[in-house]
């Protein structure tokens, strides 16, 4: 089967720098795709139109693929040759399959759009549906989440959380043993389970740990309850679990009594009681209906909190006496006068209370519930002793005692079974051994069998709900985003009032037709967030319209601009229901959210609106707001907020590209805004103020009008009772001390070590924390667990649930919970309170305590059973387990996230390097799994963080670059990684380790056996990729600090941080196609050159103005003292700007031109007008005319041409020697300028242009950019891959900065720092101050060029036709190359290259020379052992085949008339078949190494099929296939039995003429089509879908990859598998970027295609049995060939300059091909020798050749001949 279908015998890359030369003149003319389209009104969705005959324009469909373009420059040129094929109505505008539209297809998006008309347009709107208003009314689960996602605020939200949380609802001293088990056996087991599915396990234990501080506010209650209905709001599953069992449990006080039900109470108890009552209950007018509240218990009983246990056993016994006669008295009375149920409160326990919340009252107990019921047999007839009371009630009065035991035996022999199935109730009976006994056999099996159940049950129910919610989950990670904000929003909601003035400029925005963004901004705490979200209320109220809004900072998604476009631009794409494929890179990301926005229309409008841009990560220089559209297109409106200090960016961003009015500050809250709030607010509480309190209020609001001030002011107001004294109704004069008085408060209600360690966590935490993490990472802080275990020993070594519960509670109003790496986490809810707990919490003495042990619980140190050795309070040093989760880096599949985001972050914070590397970033597992689960520039978002806090960290520093290089690479194919990192860091002994790490990976992947790629370290600082095509102009600031530059495709120009080597900013181009660009006006604009016109734009992105040349051939350069003129060179004149105003100031006509003229010649194109046309210096501005043979000089200070003159002319053979590189000396006396083929540096005079001295060059140079140093001793330019520096006094020349491919041009200010671009994509940053590393690609160089190559069928070895150096010499040669030893061990010099070179066997080859006799020759003698008879056409692609399973020999007859066949073993031809239509010249011959069946392709369009066997022809018209004409590929089965034809056919789809070239099947036995091979539902979509419009399903060429399997790589860049003898599709190959080129051997395992534009220049291997893709490799550099090797499994490529062959092989395999132990056929000494191919007897004719066709060449050379010989 060999490579693929169309794929040449043999191609040659010309090293002529004349030819180059001349390829900079002449314009290629490769034949092409012809293009159709009409107008014409929808009648079905696709019909084919036949075409009978050529189109006007001659169009055919030709396979270029044989002289592939290697630049983008190439592509382009043959883009603009492709033509439209007019149809029955005019033609409109139309997308041209042009290179340029088919590289933005890699992004899944055009920018050009096509005019249809109105009734295309209808009809597609039928089937291109937006949500609609029918969907939004639906209430099914898939039109809520649309509702959603189009911006609605009404409605249910499903639920976004993860989380499994239980309630263990439980009296405290009874289950002790039981709950103890659970934590150290159960929980684990169910955290792992959850852990593996993506859920968070959290449980809320309130029976342990409960401190004095939570008795004495009386709340513990009320907590419970509300964390029960925390646990059903949040769990999936399982939210409830009781282990009620023989105890009733406490009853507690009321904390709050309405007061008329108080009063009616008090009434009727004892004086006594009453005067309790009245002492701890005070009457709070502040209540909304007044209540009597219970005092806080140290009030009254300050040592109730006393650190002195003596004082506080006696409070403590002291208040449980006042508690029991309270109780006793509203039991009492509350049965006198209330009724059954209303005193049922007074009556029953806590726990009965959390039974019936979380079973009796619950809304599906079945799927939620367990009770673990334990029944210890004869308890109830115990007498009543201590221990015993500790399992039953039996303290007390009897009659207490015994009513307690009645209201359980109700709860639980009556109420629970009655909504609880038997299923949910485990029972469990033991005997009573001194109570539960976990050394008794008997409990101890109960204990474990009870845990048992516990866990397999646990298990089951989170399945099974898991499950079920997976079912019914229509919404993904987009959806969980935009609920999470959503949620947001209508929480912001809930407390917005007033605030008109703003609303009314809100709707005005929103109605008016301003093109600009609304930008609201104010100072912090103003309401920006509140009135963004009151934004997003008016927004979704209008009639139709998507409102898609994001606020910053409350997801982590929303934080990173990345994400935040991802998500946006995904959002608005589902709304228009649009299918464009999202990218995941920011500069792809701009450009498609911008295009997005296009989607709108008139029926749906669009409302995007962002809150907090300040609060952005810098990263990416989001600030900077360049992704920020500065003009909006038709129904879109956009409003932003921002806090407006410069510090933060975005303000300053703002106001330079929107005008005044499109700015709006936040109004000062007026004081009656401010009463109703304050009155909206205490409704809500159902609270109110005394008048002397809310005038404390109202006045503190008038020193600080701030809305957050206000807030804060109400919360602690809404603490104050009617009867507070005025000691306690004390505001803060500011937000900072309000924040700060919280903190102290807290401080003293939780204790201070619990309160800042808390803080400190969660504030110093990267994302937040969830709050199991929190409980976890506080259970390993021994200082915390000191504190709190203070009077008590825990039954485990961890944090008590309950005091998290109280914190929670306490400060629930100022955190918010958000999504963060599918978790959900907590954080502070507004900056100022971040910036607080900073400078409380987290100083410098601590910060790096809090980040390492943030970073010990994601490294998961204390995880999976391992003990934290602490010491106590008393100075006892031990060890406890804690229970803490694992950290894996996969949980299941499920990959952990927390881990990877935030290990690496907290030890590069807490300064650990040496963890820093071995944990994270010098460890391969960790970084191919965040490469896998997050992205490449997350990687490179730690190491940036590494290296600038470790700057001397030489690993850091190499991996980093390394990551950094091949950030492209991996964001490509993240499992490339290892291969990457192998190739770019092998030989570096200090990342030795990690290299082994990266080999030792357990995945296929892909290395060569050579270093192919650009290595990190040595003078190279960054390589900043970015770009999406080959780069074509630089420019620096004259500080050195920025970069400019643009890029060969797309219209983007990026701005890079030179120090940091990071982009700074994109600018979506305001025309298309930059060609170059330049700092002018002092550094303060960028001035940006178009093929039509020249642009200059503030670094906001703002169009300052635009200039249209008078031709577009005109050269344009800048000068003048920090570049502020613009000179316009054209014709014979310069028209002379202002830089800064794009002002015309003058016109000047160089009258010594002559007949010349400035600019181009008209054949270059002016889209690759080269920077070494011109020069520009502070006083002169230099350029050549359009030869390229004369400079002018032109003098800014005069205004005047000084001289021009011819420097160069023809060569001694008539070629043309022209200017390739100029510039102007730095006294600006003296122009410097060269050739690029003698790259002799000529120094001459400015004024006379006179050669004062000349500088002789290499020959081997390609000079281009001539850049003087300021110092006047030297100047740099690019000579192919290395930067050339030259000695302007001596001629002495040094190249430095060796590159992997060409440079395109360079700068530096300072020789310190150094700024290139080459062919490739990336930018490069060089320290030259620091030692040069050099590349190791010379080891193995064997020449200069390798022209072919063979793989044998020893695999060991190749054959390759080669030339030894790129001197115009004859010295190519053929050789063998041992690929184990990497060396020549067989060599032939030749005279020329041979234009044949097949495979015949393990030792021979098929080569022929200039004689046209093809010749065998054997490898190991270097020797010609057969010349066949007769001779083959002169062609520069001669058709000769080896059929190696037959041992035949085809190619064409002299005249290529008929097909010529031999016999391998014999040197007469075989036969000669005869062509059926001789007149016909035959083009190209193709065949299958399995069949004995050729076809050819005519120069009449016509395929004619030959049977060698049979001796016998059949032709394969056009019009067999019903095509207008034939394509240039075809395949032959290897049965013989079909043929692949392709042909150019069109189609009408939706009133669209598109034309394809597809695939036919050819039946050549019975001479009939078996199928068109029609991808018709991918048609349709490139014509139907604006997003994919230009692509298309053309073939582009055909392989055979098994006998019933081949393959088209197509114009869409999918490969299709198609069936040999059915014809249908078998599967689509995606996955590359760019045109195809396939390669495959004869019954190889697999296959490789090859991404061969520069964009993709990537490789991928297929498996042919999965037809998966198993591995793939991206080159910084294109290769010249590639070839499977014989044993299907490895393959060779091959380098130019130096030449050198590759060898690569497939790791991470069961077994890896090992080349070694293939036997050693060319052995012994080294052979080289001279092999002449031609023979004189080569040229004389045989009499007794069969072949009487005659070679018109050779008419032709005769008749010259003759012409010669009359003269």
């Amino acid at each position: 089967m060999g490579s693929s279908a169309g794929k040449s015998s043999s191609s040659g890359i010309s090293d002529s720098k004349k030819s180059i030369a001349q390829d900079k003149k002449d314009t290629q003319h490769p034949a092409s795709h012809p293009i159709s389209n009409g107008n014409t009104e929808r009648k079905s969705p696709s019909e084919d139109v036949a075409v009978s005959k050529k189109t006007e324009n001659g169009g055919s469909v030709t396979n270029t693929r044989h002289d592939r373009p290697k630049t983008s420059r190439e592509r382009v040129n043959m883009g603009r040759e492709k033509t439209i094929v007019p149809k029955e109505k005019p033609p409109k505008l139309r997308h041209e399959k042009t290179g340029m539209m088919k590289r933005e297809k890699t992004m899944g998006l055009t920018r050009q759009k096509t005019m249809i008309n109105d009734k295309v347009f209808k009809g597609k709107k039928k089937l291109a549906k937006t949500v609609s208003n029918a969907d939004l009314a639906s209430g099914s689960q898939t039109s809520s989440v649309n509702a959603i996602l189009m911006g609605s605020l009404t409605g249910d939200l499903p639920s976004t959380s993860k989380i499994v949380r239980i309630f263990t609802s439980s009296t405290f001293k009874d289950t002790e043993k039981e709950r103890n088990m659970w934590m150290t056996d159960a929980y684990p087991k169910i955290k792992l389970f959850c852990q593996e599915l993506g859920y968070e396990f959290q449980v809320v234990d309130m029976r342990w740990g409960v401190r004095n501080e939570s008795v004495d506010e009386h709340n513990g209650t009320e907590m419970c309850l509300r964390e029960v209905q925390q646990c059903q709001r949040l769990s999936t599953g399982p939210n409830f679990i009781s282990m009620l069992s023989h105890r009733y449990g406490y009853r507690n006080l009321p904390r709050v009594v309405e007061a008329s039900e108080f009063e009616k109470l008090v009434e009727v108890v004892d004086s006594d009681s009453k005067k309790v009552l009245l002492k701890w209950y005070k009457r709070d007018e502040n209540a909304v209906p007044p209540v009597y509240a219970l005092t806080q218990i140290s009030k009254f009983l300050p040592d109730f909190l006393s650190t002195d246990a003596k004082k506080m056993r006696a409070a403590i016994n002291q208040f449980w006496e006042e508690n029991d006669i309270m109780q006793n008295a509203l039991e009492t009375a509350a049965s006198q006068v209330l009724g059954p149920e209303q005193a049922r409160k007074y009556v029953i326990s806590v726990t009965e209370k959390e039974t019936e919340m979380g079973i009796l009252e619950a809304a599906d107990p079945e799927a939620h519930c367990l009770w673990f019921r334990r029944r210890i047999k004869g308890i109830e007839d115990l007498e009543p002793a201590p221990i015993v009371s500790h399992y039953i009630d039996s303290n007390g009065p009897e009659e207490k005692w015994r009513k307690n035991r009645s209201l359980l035996k109700e709860l639980c022999d009556e109420k629970i079974p009655k909504v609880l199935p038997a299923k949910n109730i485990c029972q469990y009976d033991v005997e009573w051994k001194q109570g539960i006994d976990a050394n008794d056999p008997g409990h101890k099996n109960y204990l474990s069998k009870m845990t048992s159940d516990f866990t397999n049950r646990m298990i089951t129910m989170i399945h099974d709900a898991v499950e079920e919610r997976r079912r019914s989950e229509t919404g993904d990670n987009l959806t969980h985003e935009v609920v999470n904000h959503t949620i947001f929003c209508k929480n912001k909601l809930e407390n917005f009032y007033g605030r008109e003035k703003a609303q009314e400029r809100i709707r005005e925005y929103l109605n008016d037709d301003s093109s600009d963004i609304l930008a609201i901004h104010g100072p912090s705490g103003s309401g920006k967030t509140t009135l963004m979200a009151k934004a997003v209320a008016i927004a979704t109220t209008r009639k139709s319209t998507a409102s898609v809004f994001r606020f910053v900072g409350t997801t982590p998604g929303s934080s990173n601009i990345t994400a935040l476009l991802e998500s946006l631009t995904r959002q608005i794409t589902l709304i228009y229901q649009e299918d464009l494929k999202v990218s995941e890179e920011l500069r792809e990301l701009v450009e498609q959210f911008e295009h997005v926005l296009h989607y709108a229309r008139a029926e749906r409008p669009l409302v995007v609106l962002i809150d907090s841009l300040d609060q952005l990560d810098p990263a990416n220089n989001a600030r900077n707001l360049f992704w920020l559209p500065t003009h909006l297109p038709s129904y879109v409106k956009i409003i932003v907020s921002t806090l407006e200090e410069d510090m933060y960016e975005c303000f300053p961003m703002l106001k330079g590209f929107l005008p005044p009015e499109s700015l709006f500050s936040i109004p000062k809250l007026p004081k009656s805004d401010a009463r109703g709030i304050v009155d909206h607010w205490l409704k809500r509480k159902e609270r109110c103020l005394t008048q002397k309190q809310m005038d404390i209020v109202l006045k503190a609001f008038e020193k600080c009008p701030l809305p957050l001030y206000l807030k804060m002011s109400l919360d602690e107001a809404c603490r104050w009772n009617s009867f507070s004294p005025e000691s306690e109704t004390v505001l803060e004069n500011t937000i900072r001390k309000s924040i700060d008085a919280l903190f102290q408060r807290l401080e003293k209600s939780h204790g201070y070590l619990m309160m800042s360690r808390s803080m400190g966590y969660l504030t110093t935490a990267r994302n937040g924390l969830s709050e199991s993490e929190l409980e976890d990472i506080l259970s390993c802080d021994d200082d915390v667990l000191n504190d709190v275990y203070q009077f008590w020993k825990p039954p485990l070594r961890r944090l008590p649930p309950l005091l998290m519960a109280r914190l929670r509670t306490d400060l629930q109003q100022y955190l918010v919970e958000r999504g963060a790496d599918n978790v959900t986490v907590t954080s502070w809810y507004h900056r100022q309170f971040v910036e607080a707990a900073e400078s409380r919490y987290c100083t410098k003495d601590t910060v790096k305590f809090l980040h390492s042990q943030l970073a010990d619980f994601f490294d998961g140190k204390w995880a999976n059973g391992k003990k934290k050795p602490y010491k106590d309070k008393d100075g006892n040093v031990n060890e406890e387990e804690r229970c803490v989760m694992s950290q894996p880096l996969m949980y299941g599949d499920a990959h952990n996230l927390r881990k990877l985001n935030n290990l690496p972050y907290h030890l590069i914070h807490a300064g650990d390097v040496e963890a820093l590397k071995e944990k994270c970033l010098s460890n391969y597992e960790f970084l191919q799994h965040k490469l896998l689960a997050t992205s490449c520039r997350e990687v490179i978002d730690d190491f940036d963080l590494a290296r600038r806090k470790f700057p001397k960290e030489k690993v850091l520093d190499l991996i980093g670059g390394a990551c950094q290089l091949s950030e492209d690479d991996v964001i490509y194919d993240p499992l490339m990684f290892p291969s990457q990192m192998i190739d770019r860091l092998t030989n570096e002994q200090i990342v030795e380790d990690f290299v082994k790490q990266c080999m030792a990976c357990n995945h296929p992947h892909i290395r060569p056996n050579q270093e192919v790629l650009i290595k990190p370290g040595g003078q190279m600082r960054h390589a900043m990729a970015g770009h999406r095509g080959a780069l074509k102009s630089l420019d620096l600031k004259k500080d050195g600090k920025v970069a400019v530059t643009c890029c060969q495709f797309g219209d983007e120009i990026r701005t890079w941080d030179v120090a940091r080597g990071k982009l700074i900013r994109t600018y979506d181009g305001p025309d298309h196609n930059p060609f170059s660009v330049h700092y002018v006006n002092n550094d303060t604009m960028i001035l940006i050159n178009y093929i039509s016109s020249i642009k200059a734009i503030k670094e906001s992105g703002d169009v300052i103005y635009t200039i249209q040349p008078k031709s577009d051939k005109s050269i344009m350069v800048v000068g003048g003292a920090g570049n502020t003129w613009l000179g316009v060179f054209h014709d014979r004149s310069v028209d002379l700007y202002d830089a800064k105003t794009g002002e015309l100031k003058h016109e000047i006509v160089n009258k010594s031109m002559g007949d010349l003229n400035f600019g181009t010649d008209g054949l270059v194109k002016v889209t690759v007008r080269p920077s070494y046309y011109y020069n520009g210096s502070d006083n002169y501005m230099v350029v050549t005319d359009s030869t390229q043979q004369h400079i002018s000089v032109f003098s800014l200070k005069q205004k005047t041409f000084v001289c021009t003159r011819q420097v160069f002319t023809d060569d001694a053979n008539g070629d043309p020697l022209t200017v390739d590189a100029m510039a102007i000396s730095a006294d600006e006396r003296q122009v410097f300028y060269c050739d690029c083929y003698t790259n002799d540096l000529h120094i001459a005079d400015i004024n006379t242009l006179k050669d004062v001295k000349v500088h002789k060059g290499k020959n081997d140079d390609y000079t281009l950019n001539y850049h003087a140093f300021k110092d006047g001793k030297s100047l740099y330019c690019m000579s192919n891959r290395d930067i050339l520096i030259w000695d302007l006094k001596t001629g002495a020349r040094k190249y430095i900065l060796e590159h992997s491919c060409n440079i395109t041009d360079a700068k530096t200010v300072d020789f310190k720092t150094m700024v290139t671009i080459t062919e490739d994509k990336v930018v490069y940053l060089w320290d030259m101050t620091r030692p040069e590393k050099r590349g190791h690609k010379e080891k193995f160089n064997i020449g200069n060029n390798v022209w072919n190559i063979i793989t044998l069928p020893n695999s060991r070895y190749v054959a390759a036709l080669f030339k030894q150096t790129s001197n115009h010499t004859n010295d190519f040669g053929l050789i063998v190359y041992d690929l184990v030893d990497m060396k020549i061990v067989r060599q032939a010099n030749l005279m020329e290259t041979p234009g044949v070179f097949e495979l015949i066997d393990d030792e021979h080859v098929l080569l022929n020379m200039g004689s046209n006799k093809i010749k065998i020759v054997n490898l190991n003698t270097m020797t010609v052992v057969h010349t066949f008879q007769g001779k083959i056409p002169r062609s520069s692609d001669p058709q000769v085949h080896v059929i190696t399973d037959h041992n035949k020999i085809v190619t064409t007859t002299k005249g290529s008339s008929h097909l010529k066949v031999y016999d391998v073993n014999q040197e007469d031809t075989e036969c000669i078949i005869r062509n059926p239509s001789s007149d016909e010249s035959i083009l190209k011959i193709f065949t299958n190494n399995k069949s004995l069946k050729v076809a050819a392709m005519t120069d009449f369009n016509k395929v004619i099929v030959f049977d060698i066997k049979d001796k016998t022809t059949s032709v394969v018209m056009a019009s067999d296939i019903k095509v207008s004409e034939l394509g240039e590929v075809v395949a032959v089965a290897p049965s013989g039995d079909n043929i692949v034809v392709t042909g150019t056919k069109s189609f009408k789809i939706y009133d669209e003429i598109t034309e394809e070239t597809l695939a036919y099947i050819w039946d050549t036995k019975k001479g009939k089509l078996v199928a068109q091979l029609h991808d018709r539902e991918y048609q349709e979509n490139y014509v139907l879908k604006d997003n994919q419009r230009g692509l298309s399903i053309s073939v582009d060429d055909v392989m055979f990859i098994t006998d019933t399997w081949f393959l088209t790589s197509d114009d869409d860049y999918i490969m299709r598998v198609w069936d040999i003898n059915t014809g249908a599709l078998v599967k689509r190959l995606k996955g590359h970027e760019s045109n195809i080129e396939m390669f495959s051997t004869t019954d190889g395992p697999i296959f490789v295609s090859y991404g061969c534009w520069e964009e993709e220049n990537a490789i991928k291997l297929w498996s042919i049995e999965s037809l998966e893709c198993i591995a793939s490799f991206k080159l910084d550099c294109t290769f010249g060939k590639l070839r499977l090797c014989k044993d299907g499994l490895t393959f060779v490529t091959t380098e130019v300059n130096p030449a050198r062959i590759i060898h690569w092989k497939l790791h991470g395999v069961e077994e890896v091909v090992d080349l070694s132990k293939q036997p050693v056929t060319f052995g012994g000494k080294v052979l080289e020798v001279n092999l002449d191919l031609q023979a004189v007897e080569d040229y004389e004719d045989d009499p007794n050749d069969p072949d009487s066709d005659i070679d018109l060449n050779d008419v032709d050379d005769d008749d010259e001949e003759d012409e010669d010989e009359d003269l």
